[in-house]
């Protein structure tokens, strides 16, 4: 016997099968839409059970048994204002509070600070976001309308034709060995609890919220090995200074291996009574460290009283990978270390570092 699923009609859901040699047509849902998620998860159920019953002997040849009562057909108001088809378009989404609380909730406090009309879009297009974050931005807000505009709640979509905003090319500078000397010593004049802790960052490339949440048991002296499998970012459904731990921003786990210098540093960092599941790295009065309250109070510090040129603490990470391709390991190695899934972004970001070629032997003399 075949499998029983749901199949489009028009828009509705109909299931379509055979028995005792009689064809069945009917629809599980009367008012049910094929493009309703919930819709579907339903009738597939329910295909499901007569599938089952069919097998059991218990088939109701009336089909009474399968049939939901119709769905409330009453049609929902058409909102006036992009706010309110915002909230409808996400209420049905069905998606996570930690979810909502990242690009959703940004968005949502754009459109409601400005209030825009459903075919507004300056708030959008005269706003000042960066050419990444206004395409994030239009790409959410176009499929909203382009939801509102198959419900019938609006009449046209006026974000489909939008262009993108031009990004100048961006140039990674990366901090040169006198510079990491300089940021080192730098720490070590004004906050050398922390020098450790910002040597690791140079030395390893992990991201700050990596770094942040490394304990004690991801280190492997014996084999001179740091295990990176988790990080401690903050939580976007908190009060802004609490966090959470989770998996790596990609998901996978990588071992760096622990060079000579920075073995010692963190060794001499161990207590001797140590938990396996404390942090390595933590504020002098042992709180887990914040990452913007350590960019604003001590790494600008750092760098205006070593005289270089501010870049965030993310550069880091950059001086890391950039080095790496400097001194000839290959660009599938930086994706590892970087712990990227593939070395797309390192070839992306470091392309123009990579094979470059000297100029032609011209004749001008």
């Amino acid at each position: 016997m075949r499998n029983i699923k749901p199949i489009n009609h028009s828009g509705s859901i109909q299931l379509k099968f055979s028995f005792g040699g009689k064809r069945y047509t009917f629809n599980p849902i009367p008012g049910g839409q094929y493009g309703d998620k919930r819709d579907m998860a339903t009738s597939q159920a329910i295909a499901t059970r007569i599938q089952n019953d069919i097998l059991a002997g218990h088939f109701d040849l009336t089909l009474d048994r399968y049939r939901l009562a119709p769905k409330n057909t009453k049609e929902t108001p058409k909102p006036n204002k992009l706010l309110e088809l915002w909230d409808l378009w996400v209420a049905t989404l069905e998606l996570s509070e930690a979810t909502k609380a990242n690009h959703y909730r940004w968005i949502r406090t754009m459109i409601a600070k400005a209030n825009p009309g459903l075919t507004d879009i300056d708030w959008l297009t005269k706003s000042k976001l960066s050419p990444r974050t206004y395409k994030d931005r239009l790409s959410f807000v176009r499929s909203c309308c382009k939801w509102g505009l198959a419900k019938g709640l609006i009449e046209i979509n006026p974000y489909e034709n939008l262009k993108l905003r031009k990004a100048a090319s961006r140039e990674i500078k990366p901090f040169s060995s006198l510079e990491i000397r300089q940021i080192i010593q730098g720490f070590n004049d004004l906050f050398p609890h922390y020098t450790t802790f910002v040597i690791f960052l140079l030395a390893t490339g992990v991201r700050t919220s990596e770094a942040i949440g490394l304990r004690w048991c991801h280190l492997d002296f014996s084999k001179g090995e740091i295990i990176i499998k988790e990080s401690l970012p903050k939580d976007l459904c908190g009060n802004g200074y609490t966090r959470i731990r989770k998996e790596t921003k990609t998901g996978n786990i990588r071992y760096l291996s622990m060079p000579d210098d920075l073995q010692y540093l963190l060794s001499s960092l161990k207590p001797q009574k140590v938990d396996p599941d404390s942090l390595v790295f933590k504020t002098p009065e042992g709180c887990i460290i914040d990452a913007d309250n350590f960019r604003s109070r001590h790494w600008k510090a750092v760098l205006k009283h070593c005289q270089i040129p501010y870049r965030k603490p993310y550069t880091t990470r950059h001086t890391m990978g950039s080095h790496a391709i400097e001194q000839g390991i290959p660009v599938t190695g930086v994706a590892y270390l970087l712990g990227h899934k593939n070395s797309r972004m390192v070839i992306e970001t470091y392309g123009h570092m990579v094979n470059r070629p000297d100029l032609p032997n011209i004749p001008i003399k």
